[in-house]
């Protein structure tokens, strides 16, 4: 699973993002209603091990949310 560290450029708020298996450079970043926006980077770096964690989930395996 591919995953993207993104900054907004005009409000320098901070996304975690989960990109499509196929996703190359210069494609369009998926954005869902449901992503996370942190106020900082560190925030976003913070939050990565719950993000790995949900990737090496059984739940996550079967695409069965954990929410």
């Amino acid at each position: 699973m591919k995953h993207a560290l993104y900054e907004n450029p005009i409000t320098h708020k901070f996304a975690l993002l989960r990109l499509p298996d196929h996703f190359a450079d210069g494609d369009t970043v998926p954005f869902l209603p449901s992503d996370y926006w942190f106020s900082s980077r560190e925030e976003a770096l913070a939050a990565l091990s719950e993000l790995f964690n949900q990737d090496d989930s059984p739940q996550a395996a079967n695409g069965i949310s954990r929410e």
